[in-house]
């Protein structure tokens, strides 16, 4: 319904009903401080998208509604008491249709914005502990990957989140049971981007994208890489010094599935 249409009610309904759809989904897990926290804010983001409806405070507002970077910041009061299949909706699937209208209003001088967000996720990830916001934080950095490709390529970029979506629906799921004993070594690799992994084909064609519109961008791109690598090296260290669990090793099998269809 977005794609096909750029009526702003309706626009607006489809946010409603994104809405509704995630309170009914969490309302069985007694989180009704996260539930209303996204309420409130992604009603009042509505509202300001029915008010504000010229220049580019649109743009900026489904931007904020997402979640992309650095306009994230109220993603962490919600995401909180949200584990397993509900965080999972929460990172893609609930992305979608907004992904969909921001492709329609995009205002092209956004590309700094993006390029700063990355970098203030970057930095986040230094200071935070916590491997589940670590996850979430590593899921908002890529999903702004993903945006950066749309300058060039929209097609490329549906594709491209598509692809990242049914991959990541695989992986949280299986690894956000509890806020503690999820961690494991695949997704550890996962994350690290490893080469063939989600995170690495994300990454590899926004570059190329990015490449044929300003070089030395890229170059300073590569080098925030290292950055996320220096901030999950601490997941790293963290499995290295933990003792066996048959925890760890209990997906094994599903990562022959995983890394051949990941290719």
């Amino acid at each position: 319904v977005t794609f096909v249409t750029n009526n702003m009610i309706i626009w607006w309904s489809v946010f409603l009903v994104m809405t509704t759809i995630f309170i009914f989904l969490n309302k069985n897990m007694s989180s009704y401080s996260s539930l209303i926290n996204y309420f409130i804010i992604q009603e009042s983001l509505g509202l300001l998208f029915l008010l504000l409806n010229f220049g580019v405070y649109q743009f900026f507002i489904v931007m904020m509604k997402i979640g992309v970077a650095p306009l994230h910041f109220w993603i962490f009061s919600v995401t909180n008491k949200i584990l397993s299949y509900n965080l999972m909706w929460f990172l893609t699937f609930q992305k979608l249709p907004f992904l969909l209208i921001l492709l329609q209003i995009f205002w092209t001088q956004g590309f700094l914005l993006l390029f700063t967000g990355l970098l203030v996720c970057y930095l986040q990830m230094f200071s935070m502990k916590n491997y589940k916001n670590l996850l979430i934080l590593s899921s908002t950095e890529s999903f702004n990957w993903i945006i950066m490709g749309v300058f060039l390529s929209m097609f490329n970029s549906l594709c491209l989140f598509l692809y990242y979506t049914v991959l990541m629906v695989m992986l949280i799921s299986k690894f956000s049971k509890s806020n503690f004993n999820w961690l494991n070594w695949e997704t550890i690799l996962v994350f690290l981007n490893m080469p063939f992994s989600v995170t690495f084909f994300v990454k590899i064609f926004s570059l190329s994208e990015i490449f044929k519109l300003n070089n030395m961008l890229m170059l300073v791109m590569l080098m925030l890489m290292f950055l996320s690598t220096l901030a999950f090296s601490y997941w790293l260290i963290n499995m290295s010094v933990k003792l066996y669990d048959k925890n760890q090793m209990n997906n094994n099998y599903y990562y022959f599935l995983l890394y051949p269809l990941m290719l």
